[in-house]
């Protein structure tokens, strides 16, 4: 089976791994959303897919068992529509995932290279993946990323892959839940809202997976990220493509609310009824597991879960620090009572911080989303192909005029950050050893804090007055500086009619939105990168410090606050809700009269520009 596989994988890039836990890295299939691909080997030398996810987590060992944990019940799925999760660990803060090899392309591939699959094709993805989730379901996991990307087409049937990595990545706060990601093709309308995500999600995104099989194309379209999402919370997809004996089982599985549609046990026992020709055209061993998994009974090819998985390696064992509780003030211990011995504490595995570099980072290139096997021969489909090229499986990412990418990503959650003490997955740092003053991260101690080391003085006389001198000279340099920064502009702003709309110079700074700003403005923006426009309309405040922006094609309502700003230039922040994305707005005055428009994002190469009239 794996024999295609071997011969189509890449070499192995610099900074590639060459094992991970008990897995030899031998080629890379490819690189995806979540992670990198790469064909491997376990002990006994079955061929693997093993995916290294691109997160990095915190180094604790809550990390990585929070981790581990999310995917015990994906790990305990069974069922062949499903292919297997076999084992998952993290290597050196990376996490990694151990998943059955599939001899075959997956279903976005097939259809992108051969077209729209027939009607009887079309059946049996259905029933096999509808088996799928329910397996799935059953086990007490969600997919939450089903699409046709992570459908497999084996020779012996569809497979599912990739089901509770979502929900592992959410565990470690990867990304939040509910998030939208880059393509909402295959996304329920409580997806997008982050509201009451459940098993139904699932639902929704295998009907609009079949419907993709049928027509060759994503049920609500292929435009901007806005306008799919549109389409998705208020829109219905054409069905006249779906074979008879779907049509009706896809509509209702559709239903925006998620309450209406059908749980995965109810599409297979209306799919696989007796009175229904469908289940005789479908093989009986799949018909068998579906009516089992349909009536909760057990499935005669039940598999035995796939075994815990071993404790990831690490250093030496090292002493623990007690259990963390709310920090104390520190106390300076008393000299006349020496304190006692330190109660014994249990060995425990810390992994050791891992250093990099303080370069900028770069991001996976979005590279398709390979086929985690060999060609396909089953379900109708063309002769097997030889040159085992990767899947052009990731969706081709589309341009949104307000959304950016980065307002798809979970921000980095750094370790100790009072904000967010759940965090535990991060993007690593540390400081390289060689910057002067800064000790190696000792073992116990969490990393992201940098100790300065400074030279003993000597006690003496001369060290005393050395030390009073310079803490007077500190007070003095102090009291200064707080005059300089806190009182002086206050005496400036002493004004006793405070400021006004006033227009001022325009190289002249300004605290408040000038009167030439005021008033209600409309225009049409472009997106700079796919040349899509939509209107905007803006109402200024004159003498305040916000102004209301609304987007009514997307439906969004925003609110722009003054950073800073001269009497011809405002820089503004706008904070608005999805499917729009905040950034920084600047808002400068043209020579006619209008306003210039634009918006951009830190990190982000995308962006928008209006020229704007006083209506």
């Amino acid at each position: 089976m794996a024999e295609g596989l071997t011969a189509g994988a890449l070499p192995l890039q610099p900074g590639d791994p060459r094992r991970l836990g008990e897995y030899d890295i031998t080629g890379r299939l490819g690189v995806g959303e979540h992670g990198a691909v790469f064909l491997g080997g376990g002990p006994d030398g079955r061929p693997v897919a093993v995916k290294l996810l691109h997160v990095r987590l915190s180094g604790e060992p809550v990390a990585r068992s929070r981790f581990t944990a999310a995917l015990a019940p994906a790990r305990k799925i069974s069922g062949f529509c499903c292919a297997a999760v076999l084992d998952a660990g993290v290597e050196r803060d990376r996490p990694y995932v151990v998943g059955e090899l599939v001899d075959g392309p997956s279903l976005h591939q097939l259809v992108a290279e051969e077209g729209p699959r027939g009607g009887a094709v079309v059946e049996r993805i259905a029933v096999g993946t509808a088996v799928a989730l329910a397996a799935v379901h059953r086990a007490g996991a969600l997919h939450l990323d089903f699409k046709p990307g992570n459908v497999l087409l084996g020779p012996d049937g569809p497979r599912v892959c990739d089901f509770g990595v979502t929900r592992a990545l959410e565990a470690v706060n990867a990304f939040p839940a509910g998030r939208v990601v880059e393509d909402p093709a295959y996304q329920a309308p409580e997806q997008l809202s982050g509201i009451g995500i459940g098993p139904a999600a699932d639902v929704f995104a295998w009907a609009a997976t079949l419907l993709f099989a049928a027509t060759g194309a994503p049920p609500f379209g292929d435009d901007s990220p806005a306008e799919v999402m549109q389409r998705i919370v208020y829109d219905d997809p054409d069905l006249a493509e779906l074979p008879d004996s779907l049509r009706e089982v896809v509509s209702d599985a559709l239903a925006k609310d998620p309450a209406d549609r059908p749980t995965s046990a109810a599409l297979l026992e209306r799919l696989l009824a007796e009175d229904e020709s469908l289940a005789g055209r479908m093989p009986a061993e799949m018909v068998a597991e579906g009516r089992a998994l349909a009536t909760g009974a057990v499935p005669a090819r039940e598999r035995a879960p796939a075994p815990e998985p071993a404790p990831a390696p690490g250093p030496a064992p090292v002493r623990e620090a007690a259990p963390v509780r709310e920090a104390a003030p520190p106390r300076e211990p008393e000299a006349a009572s020496p304190p006692g011995p330190a109660p014994a504490r249990e060995p425990v595995e810390t992994p050791e911080p891992v250093r990099v570099p303080l370069t900028k980072a770069t991001e996976p290139t979005a590279s398709p989303v390979p086929a985690l096997t060999a060609p396909y021969a089953a379900l109708g489909g063309a002769p097997a192909r030889e040159d085992g090229s990767p899947e052009g499986a990731a969706v081709t990412r589309r341009d949104n005029p307000v959304q950016d990418d980065g307002a798809t990503q979970a921000l980095p959650a750094v370790a100790g950050d009072p904000a967010d003490a759940q965090a535990t997955a991060m993007f690593d740092a540390s400081p390289p050893d060689l910057i002067p003053g800064l000790d190696p991260v000792e073992p116990g101690r969490r990393e992201g804090t940098a100790v300065l080391t400074l030279p003993k003085l000597r006690r003496g006389t001369h060290n005393h007055v050395l030390g009073v001198a310079l803490s007077l000279t500190i007070g003095v340099l102090v009291g200064v500086a707080i005059i300089a920064l806190v009182l002086w502009p206050q005496l400036r702003e002493d004004d006793p009619e405070g400021p006004g709309p006033s227009n001022g110079s325009d190289a002249q700074a300004v605290r408040t939105i000038p009167g030439a700003f005021g008033g209600t403005w409309k225009g049409t923006a472009t997106n700079t990168a796919s040349g899509v426009t939509f209107p905007v309309e803006v109402t200024f405040e004159a003498g305040g410090t916000t102004a209301r922006a609304v987007y009514p094609k997307e439906g969004c309502n925003g609110t722009l606050t003054l950073a800073r700003g001269t009497g011809s230039s405002l820089q503004m922040t706008l904070d608005i809700a999805k499917p729009c994305s905040a950034g920084n707005i600047r808002v400068t005055r043209n020579g006619d009269g209008s306003l210039r428009y634009e918006w951009s994002k830190p990190g982000s190469a995308r962006g928008y520009a209006a020229t704007l009239r006083k209506t």
